[in-house]
């Protein structure tokens, strides 16, 4: 009987310190967003070469350059595209870096998902949608320079910060996520 005393009294004076001690408690991260950026890119021409094995198109663009493009598995019909036929292709990526403070800030790792919408006939034509989501660690802050050093699961890159005062917030050990968005919509037509 007198052991099955101690060891609830044991077990009590556990939880009691874990309680204190917070082992069961919210995990402790507090994100601010420090960079941001967008860019949008289109490229448009007539397809003078196109391989479905390889998956590459060759473009000639109205201003004749000749530009190619690898095209991502998830496009579907590209055995249906001819020659003469025009394609227009816009990209839109976004980033958003935003850092992490408190005790559990600093997970290092790789998220990542897609999505393919393709838009009804019998050409390719659609919207490939992918997220990247980086999850890193600051190890430098060079102010003069205006970058950052971030090691992520894999390396270690740096950075320039757009807005210098940011800099100055920034410490060794703050945990950062990296956020990037990329659209792809593009669509063929016939001529």
């Amino acid at each position: 009987m007198k052991t099955h005393a101690n060891t609830a009294s044991a077990l009590a004076l556990t939880l009691t310190l874990a309680m204190a001690t917070g082992a069961w408690a919210q995990p402790d991260l507090r994100t601010q967003p420090i960079e941001a950026m967008g860019m949008v890119s289109t490229i448009e021409g007539r397809v003078v070469a196109v391989n479905p094995e390889t998956r590459l198109m060759t473009l000639r663009t109205p201003d004749d350059k000749f530009e190619v493009l690898r095209v991502p598995p998830e496009v579907s019909r590209l055995d249906r595209v001819r020659i003469g036929n025009q394609v227009q292709v816009t990209e839109v990526t976004t980033a958003l870096i935003e850092v992490q403070r408190g005790r559990d800030a600093g997970a290092m790792g790789i998220q990542s998902s897609g999505s393919a919408d393709r838009a009804p006939g019998s050409l390719p034509a659609g919207t490939l949608r992918s997220t990247i989501r980086l999850y890193g660690q600051i190890v430098g802050v060079d102010s003069a320079a205006g970058t950052v050093q971030i090691k992520g699961a894999r390396d270690t890159h740096t950075f320039e910060i757009t807005d210098k005062g940011l800099l100055g917030q920034l410490k060794v050990g703050d945990g950062v996520i990296a956020t990037i968005r990329e659209t792809l919509t593009g669509e063929i037509t016939m001529r």
